[in-house]
Parts: structure tokens; C-alpha cells; sequence
């Protein structure tokens, strides 16, 4: 499995190296392979379809403009999902912010399922939906951990780098999402 990592660690390296020298093809993969998860990880922080796919081309500009002095120290899934919940959060300030503004001036005043690749029983398909109902009453942070380890498949380090916190915060939000999944399915 380690060599496995070594390996995938080595592939995302080349590809940030190809990109930083200028490469379209490789940036064009890059953002074919992440796209899709990274709007719906950016959907679960701004319950928007649109503004999560424009945060995400934003991200992606960013990349892209900034590519001679991009540097990763981490992995390039958990680089990028941190970056898209950064300029998500940052978009959401900001959206707050005009928001109180305006109110001031003027005194008067989905979660996306996970993508199946077999097809599911119909009270497969059910249960799936309720889990995901369930999550989304979660707190944000919660709700953040529960998605990127089970639909977007990162590791609780890559969450805990992701998210900014301990690996035993992570584990901590993991098993309290699971229990109330389980009580409130239990129901």
C-alpha cells in the first residue's frame, strides 16, 4: 500500500511539475479529475450549485495563473480541497459582509448524492438518501469530515490538513457522525 502512495505521491508531483512548466495538457487533466468532486465539496460549504462551480474555476485560475511559483507540500487532493474550502469560506465573508452592509445602509428593513458506479436496490437508494439528509443537519465541520472521508475518499490526515485540525479532532467527528447516523436510522 505505502509503495502504492509512493507512487500516486510521485505521478501527482510530475503533473504539478508539467503544469508549473506551462503544460495545458496536463492541466487540463488536472482539472478534469478534480472538478466534479471539488463543486460538490464546495456545494456542501455554500449550498450553491452555481457559486460552488465558480469557486472552483476560481481556484482553478488561480492555479493556473500562479502556476510558475505553485509549491505543494502535502497531496495534491487534500492541496486542492483545502484551497477550494478557503476561497469558499472566504467568499462567504465576503457575501456577509455586503450583506450587512446593505442592511445598514437601508435601516428598514442539495446535497449532491454520492456517485454510485452499480446500481442500488431501491431500499439501498432510500438508506443512501437518509444518510445523506442526516448529514446534512450536521455542524459544518461534522458535516465537512463526514464528506470529504466518505464521498471524496480522503484520509483522516488528508482531513486534518484539509481542515485545518488534529487527525484526533477528525477521528472525533467521524465516530460522533457515524453514531448519529446509526441512532437516527435506528429510529
Amino acid at each position: 500500500m505505502d509503495s502504492f502512495k509512493t507512487k500516486n505521491k510521485k505521478i501527482e508531483m510530475q503533473l504539478v511539475d508539467q503544469i508549473r512548466k506551462g503544460d495545458h495538457q496536463a492541466f487540463e487533466q488536472l482539472f478534469f479529475d478534480y472538478f466534479f468532486s471539488l463543486c460538490s465539496y464546495a456545494f456542501q460549504i455554500t449550498q450553491s450549485n452555481d457559486r460552488a462551480k465558480d469557486i472552483v474555476q476560481e481556484v482553478f485560475y488561480k492555479i493556473w495563473k500562479h502556476r510558475h511559483k505553485w509549491n505543494i507540500h502535502t497531496s495534491l487532493k487534500a492541496y486542492l480541497f483545502r484551497v477550494v474550502r478557503n476561497e469558499a469560506l472566504n467568499q462567504i465573508n465576503k457575501i456577509k459582509q455586503q450583506e450587512q452592509v446593505k442592511e445598514e445602509v437601508s435601516a428598514e428593513g442539495q446535497l449532491p448524492y454520492p456517485q454510485e458506479r452499480r446500481q442500488k436496490t431501491e431500499s439501498e437508494k432510500k438508506k443512501i438518501r437518509a444518510i445523506w439528509e442526516i448529514a446534512q443537519q450536521m455542524s459544518q465541520r461534522r458535516r465537512s469530515v463526514f464528506v470529504l472521508h466518505r464521498k471524496h475518499g480522503l484520509s483522516y490526515k488528508e482531513i486534518a490538513k484539509v481542515l485545518d485540525i488534529s487527525r484526533k479532532t477528525v477521528e472525533n467527528h467521524m465516530g460522533l457522525a457515524l453514531e448519529e447516523i446509526r441512532k437516527k436510522l435506528d429510529c
